[in-house]
């Protein structure tokens, strides 16, 4: 709870320093409707000439969309400024002054920075699943329910400790822009199913940049398409690079001198 106090406070500092450009606060949000609605509409471009793409229908792929939004619109309230202000923090010696706040200092770094423009895309997302799971029909039960909640978070999680663990290499490398630019252009290939991909890709976008399975696992839950064991997998794999990324932060930070070294 007091966590979720602090990502609460920081959500309202954020909001107040966007509302004092009010014009471009409400520019960022049309942007996103803009380009949610683009993608949704290519979508249906493309399944006005097939009814399947290697076995997913439009309201799989509806649904697949929207989860997408959904991580991406996350990563982006969250996430995305709160690490190049990481970084920039690391460069510059002045992570000092979080690192003796007395909170957790993975979450200060991960969260400080929310950006409340991009909440647009997580709603985007909701509704295009909500379209997509009523057009599926009866199709989902209670079971893929649970299942495309619990992969959901997996996904989440899949992809903040990637970011997690390319920002920490900061500690050692100080720039790695770079890195995180080669990321936000993969995230973007998790707008379609990783399976429609050539193999070499697929390979990338399952484990070096696990955006593909942090999307379209989900979106196969939602669909019935997920076995007992890809959830289970799913949950173990999250497990283990979560652990993995937090032991790494630990090593990073013990690395760190900053301006008080």
């Amino acid at each position: 709870m007091r966590y979720l106090r602090l990502l609460a406070v920081f959500a309202r500092t954020e909001l107040q320093l966007a509302a004092e450009y009010r014009a471009n606060l409400v520019l960022d949000l049309c942007e996103e409707v803009i380009i949610v609605i683009s993608s949704l509409g290519a979508v249906l471009i493309l399944f006005t000439h097939t009814g399947v793409i290697n076995g997913w229908t439009l309201a799989q792929m509806i649904v697949l969309l929207g989860v997408y939004y959904i991580i991406q619109g996350a990563n982006s309230v969250l996430f995305e400024t709160s690490f190049e202000r990481f970084m920039e923090h690391v460069r510059l010696g002045t992570l000092d002054f979080i690192v003796i706040k007395p909170a957790n200092s993975q979450f200060l770094v991960s969260a400080r920075h929310v950006q409340v423009a991009q909440v647009g895309q997580i709603v985007l997302g909701v509704a295009m699943i909500g379209v997509g799971i009523a057009q599926i029909g009866e199709g989902v039960g209670v079971v893929q329910g649970l299942a495309f909640g619990v992969t959901l978070a997996c996904g989440l999680g899949l992809v903040y400790c990637l970011l997690l663990v390319l920002s920490t290499l900061a500690f050692w490398f100080v720039r790695v822009e770079n890195l995180l630019a080669i990321f936000w252009s993969f995230i973007d290939a998790g707008r379609f199913p990783v399976d429609v991909y050539p193999g070499w890709l697929r390979v990338t976008l399952s484990t070096v940049v696990p955006i593909g399975i942090a999307v379209t696992v989900p979106a196969q839950a939602i669909a019935g398409r997920l076995d007992a064991v890809g959830l289970v997998t799913m949950v173990a794999g999250t497990g283990l690079v979560w652990w993995f990324a937090g032991w790494f932060w630990k090593q990073g930070l013990r690395s760190y001198t900053g301006a008080s070294a």
